[in-house]
């Protein structure tokens, strides 16, 4: 019995949509740590400010970047025949791809003196927030 092959666009549209929501987790993320150190943002907003286009721009580039990350393991490992091997390879790629971006997303920007950014002093020393895991870099 011959097995049917899903469409290709199915697999680029979910990395898509998970890339896209790990992006807005990651802004919300930031954003939540700059608010927990009460972050005090040394201009005003301009429409050409990365601050006004952070939360657009975070989603577009994780959703690309989890497609990317999905589908050139995919592409690489074509050879593979055992179908488990490239769903684990292409999986386990598209999960450590959107974590490191996660991680060096809240490093520049969630951290209150990432981008030059003044603090009221609630933060740590390190300017992380305390509820941040010591484990997981910042």
């Amino acid at each position: 019995m011959e097995r049917r092959a899903e469409p290709p666009w199915t697999a680029g549209c979910l990395t898509l949509l998970i890339g896209g929501a790990a992006g807005y987790g990651a802004y919300r993320l930031s954003s939540a740590a700059r608010h927990a150190c009460a972050v005090i943002r040394r201009e005003h907003p301009s429409v050409f400010d990365l601050w006004t286009w952070e939360a657009p721009l975070t989603v577009i580039v994780m959703a690309f970047a989890g497609l990317a990350a999905w589908g050139i393991p995919q592409a690489l490992t074509r050879r593979v025949r055992s179908d488990r091997a490239r769903l684990l390879i292409s999986g386990a790629v598209f999960v450590a791809v959107l974590v490191v971006l996660t991680l060096l997303h809240f490093a520049w920007l969630g951290t209150p003196l990432g981008v030059g950014n003044d603090t009221n002093g609630t933060c740590g020393p390190d300017n992380v927030p305390s509820w941040w895991p010591r484990l997981l870099p910042a």
